[in-house]
């Protein structure tokens, strides 16, 4: 067995305990969004195997694109291939939201927060665990031991987190309703291209790979600090959102049968 699936294991119950640790401290220490990390975990292969690749596809052959050109192929291509990512995975991560459990709590800007960034958390662990089993199907890497996937590790469980970021930007714009469902949209977009960037222009050879080292660090600085605004906004005394979901989820469980 490719030792890769060892640091995958390891890296998802990091990833797990982190994130869900951080929606029940600073939800209020509710434990009702820690299903919903479970919801995206297929989502991320179903992007990568039948969306984006059967896309990418579809469009060489109808421009007469020759397959695996690499940096040879038309800059717009290129630039297509960059695209489709962000493109695809954000409306892809909201799915979820047409179930009606995962609907109700969205009914205030805490709601819409923490029920976004469970559900990019779970896609992230899913992504987390797809990337392992292409890992896994190189040969080059079937010998390495499982000690050797460290920058794996950090980089999946960070990524787990600018997820959830992603996601929770888009739920409250779409909690918001109207023309801020576009803004929060196009916001998660754009700062998903940003935490691309770095990848992208190493993989165009146009930064140094210390450079690139460097680079990976601003996206997630800048997640962090639109995390931390979001999560304060969400507390203020005008969203009074925390008190609505307390009485919705205590309806709900003193309105279930008892036996």
């Amino acid at each position: 067995m490719p030792q890769i699936y060892i640091m995958a294991a390891i890296t998802l119950a990091v990833s797990l305990a982190l994130w869900a640790g951080l929606i029940h401290l600073f939800s209020g220490h509710q434990k009702h969004y820690f299903w919903l990390l479970f919801l995206g975990l297929p989502l991320s292969a179903i992007a990568n195997l039948i969306i984006k690749q059967q896309a990418i596809i579809a469009v060489g052959q109808a421009a007469h694109i020759q397959p695996y050109l690499g940096l040879a192929a038309p800059v717009w291509f290129l630039a297509l291939k960059v695209l489709i990512t962000p493109m695809v995975e954000e409306p892809i991560k909201v799915l979820p939201l047409l179930l009606r459990p995962v609907w109700r709590p969205v009914t205030g800007q805490a709601g819409a927060l923490w029920v976004g960034f469970a559900l990019g958390v779970s896609f992230g662990l899913g992504e987390a665990a797809f990337r392992a089993y292409a890992v896994a199907q190189i040969p080059d890497y079937a010998s390495l031991p499982w000690y050797a996937y460290t920058g794996y590790f950090s980089e999946r469980v960070f990524t787990c987190f600018a997820h959830g970021v992603l996601t929770a930007v888009l739920v409250v714009g779409i909690q918001r309703g109207g023309r801020f469902i576009l803004y929060g949209y196009l916001a998660a977009l754009a700062l998903h291209l940003l935490l691309n960037a770095p990848v992208a222009m190493y993989s165009f050879q146009w930064i140094s790979p210390e450079l690139y080292n460097l680079s990976l660090l601003i996206p997630f600085v800048v997640l962090a600090v639109i995390f931390e605004r979001m999560r304060r906004a969400a507390r203020e005394p005008g969203d009074d959102q925390s008190g609505k979901e307390v009485v919705y989820w205590e309806r709900s469980r003193s309105s279930a049968p008892r036996e």
